[in-house]
């Protein structure tokens, strides 16, 4: 009794919060497990099986989800399973259950029930079985629905084919004494029996045995021969091709049916003269049952079904059980979006986009949603060409557009796509079909401001004034972006080059030129001003009198806000990597070089978006070769494939500017990215506060202090403004939960101390993350986290010198002189006049 009360309270609690989370997260499989698992507890079964069918509808269930379910119903019904209605609601469970994978154990208990059913020994039960299935015979039924789908299976499909068999084997028993009807269901099983033996599978030898004694029972002597001779034939053909997969079968096995080897097993079975539809498909079954979460794997199966099948619903079927799967792929919904479409119209496919809009699936990616966003587009745009009314549907497609670029950019600019496919479909649109060139210019300068860094997006603005506007402008947008800070620069200079030397004249092409040259110039000088910035050995610098730090005769400085000015040598032999520095600071110089640099982490690249098929030999040649590239190491997943990233340590300044250059680069279809590693170090001092409460007003910090200090770590005493709370400041969090436990319950003048770890105090904030104090907010498998605000650095306090005893003579009164009291005392101004001005009398 006590655990449902604690159930129903643990209930009551989490189905407060539940609407918010399944609003925000409503692809979190967590959550509805946990609530299906706390009304299991209290035994609510309606509002589990709602739950239950709220799951089914966002996510894929799995097996034994889909057991526990049908179970559940089972049992609800008190005097068993006797009625059409009890028996149509497992069999839909069950339908439901054997569509969502292709599972051999699932057909066994699908076929266990329908048994079950048709052994009853009740009359009610057959008349009501008979009615839900159609049929006088449920297990049959069953049985040829469960040898479909696993017909093609190379293991796994034999046991529920030699049921089906036995099945057709008593019913021609039964019906010995109708000979019409005998004849009819020999020859039935006879096809069954052929169509085995034509289909691959590991029980090819014992298929064939059992042919044999179905023929000899069952057929004269005379037609034996014939009949054996033909099954021969086909049973040969099929030993061949049962040969072949003998070792991809033994290869999936090894690797524990890993997406690779299924690839290489249907690309083997695709080659081949037979092509057997359904085998393959049952292949792309087998291999989702191990690979659900990888949409590569679905796909792959979608184009097939859309490809071999001529049926449009059975590839949005697969599509439907994709984003089911894996609902954070764009791609899935586009295809999902496409095949809906295709077979359902345009009204379908919108509620398809706004569902994905509606769950937040694509949020955590604005690549990922452009995908879908881009197949409405393309709907929309079918939609307004096979339309008879242009002018009318013109705003639409207008509006979907702009409705799908507005919300494409509301989300994280971080992670857009590099291609721009969503923009340029837009564009396109709104050019040749529309043309509404003004509508298509808003775009783009929108584009731009949003994406003022990637270099593609302006050189498409350009190109789209070159197209559809003037010469003029597309050479200003051209100008604009050169000296803006962009992810790939070479992709934008080269496009202008180009751009002059087609369009231009050779003053023109000349102009760019060197006005590109002077950009690399400022590019270089601000990879070059990143890597001495945040170089330790700068960093730790002493600073002169006059605050700055000097370098070659006062060639190079840094002031206190952090800007540098260069030497021309430092500029000369920048792109060398042979750089010479000399630091000095009151008349001693330091000798700088930065061959001392490159041995930091400052020299260090992270690369990614590489093609899966590069090595460390194929990124050494990427960066300049092995003069420039000291070591390289590539970042593998945990199942040790080659996740496309890669660190690579550089022996030079001028080889890193080399490799930050080719940031962008396209590669195999694809754009890498460059930047600098930087390894992320944690404060090296943290100030945890102790708060104390419960002592008298009496009480001062003297004694609350003497306690402190013997946990050690102790560096000051505060109390808030109505001083009934102190606050203990200790070094470090060991230190603070010993002058926690030492301060917590113990008595001074009367009065018993409480004291904990303060979450309140401003000296922690920022510090409770590392320290433990405050959990990390939940994480979802869709929504990506919010990044942490940084520490800040508290700003310094002002330091007043200290003035000898000669110059403050001003301030000092000679003892005696009474009379003079009053009228020494001196004002804010005078004192900041005195501090400005030490050799002035005020």
């Amino acid at each position: 009794m006590s655990a449902e009360l604690d159930a129903l309270n643990s209930l009551e609690e989490f189905m407060s919060e539940l609407p918010e989370k399944l609003e925000k997260t409503p692809y979190d499989y967590g959550t509805y497990i946990r609530w299906i698992e706390l009304l299991r507890t209290i035994g609510d079964i309606e509002s589990m099986r709602a739950a239950r069918k709220a799951m089914s509808l966002r996510l894929a269930v799995p097996e034994d989800v889909w057991t526990e379910w049908i179970e559940d119903e089972k049992h609800q019904n008190t005097g068993g399973i006797s009625d059409a209605a009890s028996i149509s609601q497992i069999k839909e469970l069950f339908d439901a259950a054997t569509r969502e994978y292709v599972s051999p154990s699932m057909w066994q208990k699908y076929i266990d029930f329908a048994k079950e059913l048709s052994n009853s020994e009740a009359g009610s039960v057959h008349a009501a079985a008979g009615k839900v299935f159609s049929h006088d015979d449920p297990t049959l039924i069953v049985l040829e629905q469960a040898v479909s789908a696993a017909h093609a299976l190379y293991c796994g499909g034999q046991e529920i084919w030699l049921q089906y068999m036995n099945q057709l084997k008593d019913r021609i028993d039964r019906a010995a004494d109708i000979e019409s009807n005998q004849n009819e269901l020999v020859d039935k099983l006879q096809s069954v029996f052929l169509e085995r033996l034509d289909q691959p599978h590991a029980e090819i030898e014992e298929t064939f045995n059992l042919y044999s004694e179905f023929v000899t029972k069952y057929f004269a002597d005379s037609a034996y021969e014939s009949l054996m001779v033909n099954a021969s034939g086909v049973v040969g053909n099929t030993r061949v091709r049962c040969s072949r997969r003998e070792a991809l079968e033994e290869s999936v096995v090894t690797s524990e049916g890993s997406w690779y080897t299924f690839s290489q097993y249907i690309d083997t079975i695709s080659r081949g003269k037979q092509l057997d539809i359904r085998e393959v498909s049952c292949l792309y079954e087998r291999a989702l049952l191990h690979n659900y979460c990888y949409p590569q794997v679905w796909d792959e199966y979608i184009a097939f079904a859309a490809c071999s099948s001529d049926e449009p619903g059975d590839a949005v079927n697969v599509a439907g059980r994709a984003v089911r799967n894996c609902p954070w792929s764009g791609k899935l919904w586009a295809q999902l979006l496409s095949l809906t479409y295709i077979s359902h119209g345009y009204q379908s496919a919108t509620s398809i986009y706004d569902n994905a809009v509606s769950t937040h699936a694509l949020d955590h990616s604005m690549h990922e949603f452009s995908y879908i966003a881009t197949s409405l587009v393309s709907a929309a745009r079918l939609e307004y060409q096979a339309s008879e009314s242009k002018d009318s549907d013109a705003g639409l497609l207008l509006d979907t557009c702009s409705s799908c670029i507005e919300a494409t950019y509301k989300l994280d600019i971080s992670t857009a796509d590099p291609d721009l496919h969503l923009e340029r479909c837009c564009s396109s649109i709104i050019t040749t079909f529309l043309e509404n060139n003004t509508a298509a210019r808003e775009l783009w300068i929108r584009i731009c401001k949003a994406r003022g860094s990637c270099s593609e997006a302006w050189v498409l603005s350009a190109e789209f004034e070159r197209t559809h506007g003037t010469i003029l402008n597309a050479r200003n947008v051209y100008r604009h972006a050169a000296q803006r800070k962009l992810d790939y620069p070479e992709r934008l200079y080269s496009a202008w080059l180009v751009f002059e030397h087609v369009f231009g004249d050779q003053l023109t092409a000349l102009g760019a030129e060197r006005f590109i040259n002077i950009q690399r110039h400022f590019t270089q000088r601000r990879a070059e001003r990143s890597i001495i910035t945040d170089n330790d050995k700068y960093s730790g610098a002493p600073l002169g009198d006059d605050g700055k730090m000097t370098a070659s005769g006062a060639s190079l400085k840094r002031t206190r806000s952090g800007t540098i000015q260069y030497p021309s040598a430092y500029t000369a032999n920048a792109a060398s990597g042979n750089i010479g520095l000399a630091v000095s600071h009151g008349g001693n110089e330091t000798a700088l070089s930065t061959t001392d640099i490159s041995a930091t982490s400052h020299t260090t690249v992270f690369i990614s978006n590489l093609p899966v098929s590069y090595r460390e030999t194929h990124v050494t040649e990427l960066l300049g070769g092995i003069e420039c590239v000291d070591k390289v190491e590539l970042l593998s997943n945990k199942d040790g494939s080659f996740r496309g990233q890669a660190k690579a340590c550089l022996r030079s300044t001028g080889a890193l500017i080399s490799a930050l250059d080719k940031n962008g680069f396209r590669l195999e279809n694809q754009h890498i990215s460059i930047h600098i590693f930087k390894k992320h170090h944690q404060s090296a001092r943290h100030e945890i506060s102790v708060e104390v409460k419960g002592f008298s007003q009496e009480t001062g910090n003297k004694k609350i202090e003497e306690i402190a200090k013997k946990a050690g770590g102790f560096i000051r005493i505060r109390r808030n403004k109505q001083g009934t709370i102190a606050y203990v400041v200790m070094k470090s969090m060991d230190a603070a939960v010993r002058a926690a436990s030492a301060l917590n319950g113990c008595e001074i003048d009367e009065h018993t101390l409480e004291a904990g770890i303060s979450s309140a105090d401003p000296t922690v904030e920022g510090v409770q993350e590392h320290c433990g104090i405050v959990p990390e907010a939940p994480s979802t498998s869709l929504i990506p986290r919010k990044v942490a605000t940084p520490l800040r650095r508290p700003a310094k306090k002002l330091k007043i010198e200290k003035q000898d005893a000669a110059d403050r003579s001003g301030l000092t009164m000679e003892r005696g002189d009474v009379s003079n009291k009053s009228s020494s005392k001196k004002s804010n101004d005078q004192f900041r006049q005195m501090y400005l001005n030490p050799n002035s009398k005020v």
